[in-house]
């Protein structure tokens, strides 16, 4: 079963679409996903039984809204899944300060730059993404100091390498809060050298930064499943 295109993709006039916007209309179906990457996010992505030939989807089919099996909502599934987050970035998260109203296109706007990695060609020119694949073999190629957060469950992917372009776009759920998602990236991304802003757009909060060519976006949010969507976009090399 194909699942409906919902990412956040970057437009690099500075624009990003979310994946709550109905971005299925022109875009392609996700391709196959490679068996060979099926260890590669390991314990990271829950995946729906009723999905499980699709490498990391967690996709119900009730209309593509994304599921988590009630097993993996349980308070210890919870504490389990921000034990080891706290692992990951060393034993603990640091708290991202208050965040700032609005103001998160130019965060946008800073990983859409990054994406063109070919700045003196005429690649450079290109939107990096028209060119996107879809497949959920993407979450497994994000940089290793971005990953999808502990025992996330992936939505959809994209991305592509080459053609003067660098981009990964990430969807995902998780049971844990908008509060944990962000701080846990906003410590990896500080151990990492990036930059940290955090924004609050809408019902959005919005995590953005760069170092040298690379950027990154975490846009998260609050589902009235009691979920939180993240839109995990990584560019630049």
């Amino acid at each position: 079963m194909k699942t409906p295109a919902r990412l956040a993709v970057i437009g690099l006039a500075g624009t990003l679409l979310l994946a709550g916007c109905d971005s299925n209309k022109g875009a392609p179906d996700p391709v196959e996903t490679d068996p060979a990457l099926s260890g590669a996010l390991g314990d990271q992505i829950m995946v729906d039984p009723e999905m499980a030939g699709e490498q990391g989807a967690a996709v119900a089919p009730n209309g593509g809204q994304i599921t988590i099996p009630p097993q993996d909502r349980t308070p210890e599934a919870i504490a389990a899944a921000k034990k080891q987050a706290a692992q990951m970035v060393g034993g603990s998260l640091k708290p991202a300060p208050a965040p700032a109203q609005g103001g998160a296109n130019a965060l946008a706007a800073s990983a859409a730059t990054a994406a063109q990695v070919a700045q003196g060609s005429k690649a450079a020119s290109a939107d990096c993404s028209a060119k996107v694949q879809y497949s959920n073999t993407w979450a497994a190629k994000l940089p290793a100091e971005l990953p999808v957060y502990p025992r996330g469950a992936v939505q959809e992917a994209a991305g592509i390498d080459g053609n003067g372009c660098a981009l990964r776009v990430v969807n995902f759920a998780t049971p844990v809060s908008v509060g944990d998602v962000i701080s846990f990236y906003y410590t990896k991304a500080a151990a990492a050298g990036y930059g940290a802003e955090y924004k609050l757009d809408g019902g959005d909060h919005v995590l953005g930064g760069r170092k040298g060519g690379k950027a990154y976006v975490v846009y998260a949010r609050k589902l009235a499943s009691g979920l939180t969507e993240v839109d995990l976009v990584a560019s630049g090399n």
